[in-house]
């Protein structure tokens, strides 16, 4: 009787640890990259540049083609849609706006 007792909690124990681990599996969110919806309008010289853009991928190397100022060691040029955005790398501070030619 005692062994069937513990067996009968024991499947009660597994079985609501494992709806358990379902739910927080579902409460974490998706980890995947989808493509970026910067808006450069919805940038402003000082706030935080979203971190797409203090990559080095988004840096822009011919920015004295251009027409724009060399940034300085610690700052990149990147192009959001019509607008280049001078990046300061270190803490991601927009230093500059300017709109594309």
């Amino acid at each position: 009787m005692k062994a069937t007792s513990l067996i009968a909690s024991l499947l009660v124990a597994a079985s609501l640890s494992a709806a358990s681990l379902t739910v927080q599996a579902e409460d974490n969110p998706q980890k995947t990259v989808e493509p970026s919806n910067i808006s450069a309008r919805d940038l402003k010289v000082g706030d935080r540049a979203p971190d797409i853009l203090v990559r080095k991928e988004s840096a822009l190397a011919d920015w004295k083609k251009r027409g724009l100022k060399a940034p300085h060691d610690d700052s990149q040029w990147a192009r959001v849609n019509d607008r280049y955005v001078l990046v300061k790398i270190t803490n991601g501070t927009i230093l500059d706006i300017t709109p594309a030619k």
